[in-house]
């Protein structure tokens, strides 16, 4: 089977006007989103101002771009005049997948606030302006995702699925260094950098991608503290960012990297650590949940509300025992064993 599309394709063609369909729907989406949610007073009157729907919408916003901006990545090293990897064909069409999923998750949240007529005291004319944008954002959403189906059916498929030879951040490098050509002077010294960077940032992401994972996740974190510091001051909403902002971050980065390919692993896991990382990643998950329904869990704590102590036993136990559940259930299933290879070393 042919590793990659000819030049020519009319693939290529179909494939091109899906993504590019899928950038505008993400730009659009971005455009809509943040500037109502950051800057403009109708949020409030808005029907998924409040949590659940409002915890969706702030990682959404966050995570539509990031992966918008792997796929620009790659979509920058497809040329016409070169044959096409497949293998970054599929890295295109599953960052695609992950963007449209995001959008979607956060207008069915959209729409399901908008049929329980959630926040109603607060509704105002511009509500109904507010809605009729997401009805438009959701025609788009749908025509890109329509592209996206059709784009996969044309697309040559091998039994299995096999790994990657390549990953993000080898397309990162290779992107700069053909951007050194237009450096001029310093066009020399910055081709010299990339074996540099590719020996002193990118393998050590490789060799250790959960700690990498893990301190992009802080980063994250600490970054929404600052800003909510700059806008509000000092408060218990500072450690919520962090901790909330960095388990959200963690999750996806872990789940969708590993789908996107955003790094080649040097050493995959397997048994303990494998579930382990398993265990870590819903536990993290279960942070976010917990906070966007914690009106609904304070029970599990004994009591029908609480305050930033009250909030951070609920999310130690909803992660807690997130990770733990999933950790006996995989050991239990035997789910990821170990290989031969790794026992033999054993």
């Amino acid at each position: 089977m042919r590793t990659y599309l000819p030049i020519g394709d009319p693939r290529r063609e179909t494939l091109g006007r899906a993504v590019r369909t899928v950038l505008v729907a993400a730009f659009l989406f971005m455009a809509f989103q943040l500037p109502v949610k950051q800057f403009l007073g109708l949020y409030d009157h808005v029907p998924w101002s409040n949590d659940p729907y409002d915890a969706i919408t702030s990682f959404t916003v966050f995570f539509v771009p990031l992966i918008a901006a792997v796929c620009l990545v790659r979509i920058a090293l497809c040329r016409r005049d070169e044959p096409l990897a497949i293998e970054r064909v599929v890295g295109v069409l599953r960052g695609s997948r992950v963007v449209l999923g995001a959008m979607i998750v956060t207008l069915v949240s959209d729409w399901t606030s908008v049929a329980l007529q959630a926040n109603r005291d607060a509704w105002i004319a511009g509500t109904g302006v507010m809605i009729a944008v997401i009805a438009v954002l959701s025609v788009v959403v749908a025509v890109a995702s329509a592209g996206v189906l059709r784009a996969e059916r044309l697309m040559p498929h091998a039994p299995g699925d096999p790994r990657p030879v390549t990953d993000w951040l080898s397309d990162v490098l290779l992107l700069a260094e053909w951007c050194t050509r237009w450096l001029g002077p310093l066009a020399r010294l910055a081709h010299k950098s990339i074996p540099w960077l590719d020996r002193v940032v990118a393998r050590p992401i490789r060799r250790f991608p959960i700690a990498a994972a893990a301190g992009a996740a802080l980063a994250f974190g600490v970054l929404l503290a600052l800003n909510t510091l700059l806008r509000e001051g000092a408060g218990a909403a500072l450690w919520i960012d962090v901790v909330v902002g960095s388990t959200g971050m963690f999750a996806f980065l872990v789940v969708a990297g590993a789908y996107v390919g955003l790094v080649r692993t040097e050493r995959p896991a397997n048994g303990v650590r494998r579930r382990a990382v398993d265990a870590a990643v819903i536990g993290c998950l279960a942070v976010p949940l917990a906070l966007g329904f914690r009106e609904s869990l304070w029970w599990v704590i004994g009591g029908d509300s609480g305050g930033p102590q009250r909030l951070a036993e609920l999310l130690a136990l909803a992660a807690v025992a997130a990770a733990v559940i999933v950790f006996a259930a995989e050991t239990a299933l035997r789910m990821h064993p170990r290989s031969i290879r790794a026992a033999d070393r054993g």
